[in-house]
């Protein structure tokens, strides 16, 4: 006879361990990220990145500088954000030195899909001298 596993009968909430704020200037708008990107924030990054990009700003930097944890669904995250941005014109960055984003990203191979710098002010000075590499 096999044992079985019981679900529990109430909803387990996990705390939310990923904050997030935005500083908008007239060149750029940063959405700094600290804590965990996992499975339950996902949400909240998605639609916070979408709002920003929706604002149509010349630019946008996600810094994850202080990111300690960033899963699949995370990486996911970040694909759809560099995609959403390039569809609506946005210049688009990520700024992050952490292990915990650059190894994912580099096992899968997504340094070409993702323009990952390693400060915030790299990923600004590339986003100010990108529109410059576009004119024919």
């Amino acid at each position: 006879m096999l044992d079985q596993i019981a679900a529990p009968s109430s909803r387990v909430d996990v705390p939310t361990v990923m904050t997030l704020r935005v500083t908008a200037t007239a060149e750029a708008t940063v959405v700094t990220v600290r804590g965990e990107i996992d499975l339950p924030v996902l949400g909240r990054l998605r639609s916070r990145v979408g709002d920003e990009i929706d604002l149509a700003p010349r630019a946008l930097v996600l810094d994850l500088m202080e990111v300690v944890f960033c899963g699949a669904g995370g990486i996911t995250e970040l694909l759809v954000a560099a995609s959403e941005a390039h569809v609506s014109g946005v210049s688009f960055a990520i700024a992050t030195d952490r292990r915990a984003v650059l190894r994912p990203v580099r096992v899968l191979r997504l340094e070409q899909a993702l323009p990952i710098h390693h400060s915030v002010p790299a990923a600004l000075d590339w986003l100010a001298v990108l529109p410059r590499l576009r004119r024919p």
